[in-house]
């Protein structure tokens, strides 16, 4: 059974539940004792220390202007928006369509002094194709091998969930839905993998201002059908879903399921940062 995954505040990366700062970006993780907070964020209202760049509830940039209320149609919530979508570290499409540019020129001026007319020297057939550029960016994790056995045994489901944890974690977004769509015709029932589907379209989210809103509310459609399918109660749907209503701007819907993290088990890490959420994200009366 694949293991549901958390998600970073501020670049939308995978988290561990004992990770205390993103592995991504290097943005703290809220933890419950956290010390006294010094600096008010300007979306939120929530205190951080004093020297943090991003809000460690919201994952706004420290100074940013407060959102309007629910329900008004406004612009995503000040977020700091890496290339690509991915990390600092990621390759974004501009940087490598210019480094592309940079390389073709001076591979022209080579081939002007060492062939003048004369004709170039064949290329050959074989040369696999490019990836797409959306598909450009950190690859951690070797992807043939999964590709073949997927191909290979279309018909079996833990090499598809194995393909699409990968695609996940080297941040190919849109292959990474695709994936786990497959997977879950074959296991419609498994909250975890549909947790993480969600995940992918709140990361989609994260890189696609336009696109924005209609992305988190898909999120938001799949973590719940995971929460309403598991045989019992699943906390880190449930956790999520505060965080991608949270970012919805929608505060009621959002501590409704930071309550709901909280009730099935308060002692657990998701437990106690799901109370400190709710504790920082009041509901106006």
């Amino acid at each position: 059974m694949a293991v549901a995954k958390l998600v970073c505040g501020d670049c939308g990366g995978a988290l561990a539940q004992s990770d205390v700062r993103c592995p991504s970006c290097g943005a703290s993780i809220e933890k419950a004792g956290a010390p006294p907070q010094q600096a008010a964020c300007g979306v939120c209202g929530q205190q951080n220390a004093s020297g943090e760049e991003f809000c460690l509830s919201c994952g706004a940039r420290l100074g940013a202007r407060p959102p309007r209320r629910p329900g008004k149609s406004q612009k995503p919530a000040g977020q700091p928006r890496k290339p690509g979508g991915g990390t600092a570290g990621s390759v974004g499409v501009w940087q490598v369509i210019s480094g592309v540019a940079v390389l073709a020129l001076l591979s022209y001026l080579v081939y002007l002094q060492i062939w003048g007319t004369k004709p170039p020297p064949p290329i050959s057939p074989a040369a696999p194709e490019s990836p797409p550029l959306s598909d450009i960016g950190l690859k951690s994790v070797d992807l043939k091998p999964l590709e073949d056995a997927v191909r290979n045994r279309p018909s079996d489901a833990g090499a598809q969930l194995m393909l699409a944890n990968a695609l996940h974690d080297n941040r190919m977004m849109s292959r990474a839905v695709d994936a786990y769509r497959k997977y879950l015709t074959m296991r419609p029932k498994d909250p975890d993998a549909r947790t993480d589907l969600g995940i992918c379209y709140f990361q989609q989210a994260q890189a696609d201002s336009v696109n924005r809103e209609s992305l988190l509310h898909e999120a938001a459609n799949a973590m719940e059908e995971a929460f309403n399918s598991a045989p019992r109660p699943h906390q880190p749907s449930a956790f999520n879903l505060g965080v991608v209503y949270l970012h919805l701007s929608d505060l009621e819907e959002s501590n409704k399921w930071f309550r709901r993290a909280v009730e099935i088990n308060r002692e657990s890490d998701l437990g106690k940062r799901a109370q400190n959420l709710i504790t920082q994200h009041a509901v106006p009366q």
